[in-house]
């Protein structure tokens, strides 16, 4: 299984020198200057690769002492070769354990001394297997004993080596360095590699070289490149031969993961080194494999799949009754109405204005949606108000579950309501503290989901806010010990050594959050779980929800971490009403297909700023194919829901809007095959939005697109991005493609590439030969929409074959009782076409009603108009089935088919 590798180097001189030739060891940050480096006693040469400063080098590395082999893999003890340069922990241990055929867990760390490792009730792993894996695809090899250690990983199958962590033919150093507060490792990487991931950025989907990606939570305005509110540090590289492989560094401190021409370098200031490799080989197996380790994605709320309308200003119950009012006099599809701060009394969780969304007025409005079969969501801050006498902050100075600064007291910043704590996920009588705090309000307002913001976490102050301690924490000896045995004693948490690039200055990393010497339960220091408090405030709210309405739950967090997609949808944050935000938010959106968060969107029609006609029906065209679709802007800018543009914008929402709903079987569809574990049967893939590449990995030319996307395999998404435009070039790969709209072949010469006119009413979507689309026809709601028949759009490739699929079940139970997945597949042979239906159905209750029937097949890519259809052996008449030999399309109508029984359609 494993291959062992003797490298036998050159004796090693450990003669100090500054060589600009030889192995660069990183002494500064990114943006440090030539005066900064030097006073340090370290080496500058801008010339060559990265670091421009480095320390004097050789410096202090790690060989190899002993490896024995084990049945999952290998133990590997390293040593230093001069324990007098450096604070080089010594020794380390490297477990390399083989877990599955196509996953590869090397894990490096402390043998001595417990340093910080992610909890797995916070973000789940995998556990070693009892038996190694049959026919593993891959290799390991490694330096030999008493040689520098490095480690490299080969695929078997085409010799290619997927992560080298020696330095490559530049000299560019990744050596590893494991010290209190850095550790760095690298790899090689082939010239002009494919690398995407390494989230969360705004930033193209395909990664530069030269760029730096810093993995720390801020609150910021979603600045180009920096670092934004989760982290995920997980990217997939695609090579030219089409093979794809994923990389999981499991770390929840800060880092820095740079991109040079041939390599990539991991700084991160805590925690261990802890990786697994997933050799796919296909983008979409890579994903599921990362998933399998981090947790599948959960099957949302059908009605989560709807669109939301949300706006930072509604300043009464009076504005949300008129936006549900004019959605619905406009024919406008709306599932959800959204509440931001405006309805707390004084910004404090848990709480209704009295004045302006007094708590009568309020039920009876939230009553009325769910009649209509709508929803309603409101928003919930982490910070709660230091405040005696509000409920939410007694109970939590009553439990001792908020968040304690280094003096043991309660931790004190300041968010929308002035000074506040905050809870800390970490105790264990957290979850039903918040719990009952989300029942309270349930009782009051029975909301159907929440919406969590500011949970980097973020603080107006830059760390703690004031001295005034005008209170205590609670005086439980054995609380207070607990909290106060910090982990890893001799940490500096405020002044780490090396300055990651945060927000592309390496400022302090406790601007706009805690002081990272803020300690959680267990001695916690924030420093190492600043990254966390996102996914363990999204899965608290989500379990609390779950329990109290026995229901799915819905959550939308803005931070996030790999595994919240367990219990979370996610937006992209406070964009710009601009276009080059519109632009950016389809890369945004893919990423978080990868990082497991597939329920994910931008604001549409920009957050930040005033939009216009043009820049929101673009956006409405291309934010309805959004997997979370929603309207949301800010306080102070202008309204923005799509009926304030005039009689033109309100029709091309309509139609776009009308498209959406049409679709979502479809989408529910794909959600489900998301969530399903890999062992599963039927299970294609991973994701509901995705890159081209996933489904072209053989044609070079998708590698870089990322202005065009797919929803599932069967839908292309070109939209126009550029303002003024009336036309889009879009790239079609080698299949036959359909115009959704007028269904007609647009392309199946091969790879190309079309100027297709847009005008502002357009949108240009492609249906895709070999794929069969199951939709029903829309309303205004997903819930009257779920009572209306079913439609098939069956497209037909170069040889007449086809197949698709449908889940259905009631769209919220965490327990279904009653499911069907239903197959359908079309076959052309000797001048005939069948189209078959095969329905596996559970029913365990049979008081639940059966699905609406199948109604209506569109069949395109029909050569000639058939003499005859049958359907299940019966003729149709010729009122059922119509064929237009423009298009090369046929309509059969008025099917009345159940939906959960077979059925064959023949045609000749």
């Amino acid at each position: 299984m494993f291959f062992l590798v003797l490298f036998l180097y050159l004796p090693l001189s450990y003669a100090l020198t500054c060589n600009p030739n030889g192995f660069r060891r990183d002494c500064g940050h990114v943006g440090t200057q030539q005066s900064d480096c030097e006073q340090k006693g370290c080496c500058w040469s801008p010339k060559g690769h990265i670091p421009w400063c480095f320390y004097p080098n050789p410096s202090t590395v790690y060989v190899i002492q002993d490896a024995v082999q084990t049945s999952l893999g290998y133990e590997i003890t390293l040593v230093v070769n001069d324990s007098s340069v450096g604070q080089a922990i010594s020794p380390l241990y490297v477990n390399i354990t083989s877990e599955t055929k196509d996953r590869l867990h090397v894990k490096v760390f402390d043998p001595k001394n417990t340093r910080w490792e992610i909890p797995q009730n916070v973000s789940s792993f995998s556990n070693p297997p009892s038996s190694p894996p049959p026919a593993s695809q891959y290799k390991v090899s490694f330096a030999g004993k008493g040689e520098e250690f490095w480690f490299a990983i080969t695929r078997k199958s085409n010799g290619e080596t997927l992560f080298n962590s020696s330095a490559n033919s530049n000299g560019e150093f990744n050596s590893l360095v494991f010290e209190d507060q850095y550790l760095q490792i690298g790899t090689q990487l082939p010239s002009g590699y494919n690398l995407y991931g390494l989230g969360e950025h705004v930033c193209p989907l395909r990664l530069s070289s030269g760029q730096t990606y810093t993995l720390w939570n801020f609150d910021t305005a979603t600045p180009v490149n920096l670092n934004l509110y989760g982290s995920h540090p997980f990217y997939l590289e695609l090579r030219q031969s089409g093979s794809a492989h994923g990389v999981f560094l499991r770390n929840s401190n800060g880092m820095d993961v740079t991109l040079n021409e041939e390599s990539l370098s991991y700084k991160v200031i805590g925690g261990i080194l802890d990786f697994y490799f997933f050799l796919g080989p296909q983008a979409e197996a890579v994903i599921q494999q990362y998933h399998e380790v981090i947790g599948r994605p959960y099957l949302p709320p059908y009605w989560a799949l709807g669109f939301h309308q949300s706006h930072y200003g509604y300043k009464n119950v009076e504005a949300l009754q008129d936006v549900v009012a004019q959605y619905k006099s406009n024919k406008l599809p709306l599932d959800t109405m959204w509440n931001d701060i405006d309805y707390m009394d004084q910004y404090k969780d848990f709480t209704l204005d009295p004045v302006n969304f007094p708590e009568k007025k309020m039920k009876q409005f939230v009553d009325e949606l769910h009649e209509d079969g709508q929803h309603y969501v409101v928003i919930i801050d982490p910070g709660i108000k230091k405040q005696s006498g509000y409920k939410a902050y007694d109970d939590g100075i009553h439990a001792g579950i908020f968040i304690k600064d280094k003096n043991n007291n309660f931790f004190v910043g300041k968010v929308w309501p002035g000074n506040t704590v905050f809870p800390d996920f970490f105790h264990p009588a957290a979850q039903q503290y918040w719990q009952d705090q989300i029942a309270g309000f349930l009782s009051i307002l029975p909301v159907d989901g929440l919406w969590v913001d500011m949970n980097e976490i973020s603080n107006f102050c830059n760390g703690e806010c004031t001295s005034d301690v005008d209170f205590v924490s609670d005086t439980n000896e054995v609380r207070n010990s607990i909290y106060m045995k910090q982990e890893n004693v001799g940490f500096d948490p405020n002044n780490p050594p090396y300055a990651i690039n945060n927000q592309g200055n390496h400022i302090p990393l406790n601007i706009k959050t805690l002081d990272m010497d803020a300690v959680h339960y267990g001695g916690v220091l924030e420093y190492n779980s600043h990254n966390l408090f996102g996914i363990m405030e999204d899965t608290a709210t989500s379990i609390a929800l779950r329990i109290l309405t026995k229901k799915r739950s819905f959550v939308l967090s803005r931070s996030t971490f790999p595994g919240s997609g367990v219990y979370t949808a996610k937006w992209t944050g406070d964009n710009h009403a601009n276009f080059n935000d519109l632009y950016y938010s389809i890369p945004g959106m893919l990423n978080f297909q990868m990082f497991g968060i597939p329920l994910v969107g931008s604001d549409i029609c920009g957050f930040i700023g005033d939009t216009n006609a043009e820049l929101c029906a673009r956006w409405m065209q291309l934010g309805a194919f959004y997997p979370f679709s929603r309207n949301h802007n800010n306080k102070g800018s202008k309204s923005q829901e799509p009926y304030m543009f005039g009689q033109q914008v309100t029709d091309i929402s309509r139609k776009i809007l009308n498209v959406r709903y049409s679709l979502l079987p479809y989408y529910y569809t794909l959600f489900y095959y998301a969530s399903r574990p890999v062992s599963a049967s039927n299970v294609p893939a991973a994701t509901v939005t995705r890159p081209l590449f996933f489904e072209f990995s053989d044609d070079n030319n998708t590698y870089g697109i990322d202005k065009q996307f797919m929803v599932g395999s069967g839908l292309l998404i070109s939209p126009v991005l550029t303002q003024g435009a009336a036309s889009v070039t879009a790239y079609f790969p080698k299949a036959r493609w359909y115009d959704f709209f007028s269904k007609e072949i647009t392309s199946e010469s091969g790879a190309e590439s079309k100027t297709l006119a847009t005008p502002l009413e357009s949108i240009q979507v492609h249906v895709r030969g070999g794929v069969i689309v199951p939709m029903q026809e829309p309303s205004l709601t997903t819930a009257a929409s779920r009572l209306n028949p079913y439609q098939l759009l069956v497209a037909l490739d170069s040889s007449g074959m086809a197949n698709g699929s449908l889940y259905l079940d009631d769209g919220i139970s965490l327990n279904v009782t009653r499911y069907s997945l239903i197959t359908y597949t079309a076959m052309s042979t000797s001048g005939q076409t069948t189209l078959t239906s095969k329905a596996q159905t559970t029913v365990t209750n049979d008081s639940e009603s059966a699905a609406p029937p199948m109604n209506t097949i569109i069949v395109l890519g029909v050569a000639k108009k058939p003499s005859t259809v049958t359907a299940n052996s019966k003729p149709l008449p010729s009122s059922q089935v119509l064929y237009n030999s423009t298009s090369l399309s046929l309509t059969l109508s008025m099917l009345a088919l159940p939906m959960e029984s077979d059925f064959t359609l023949l045609w000749k």
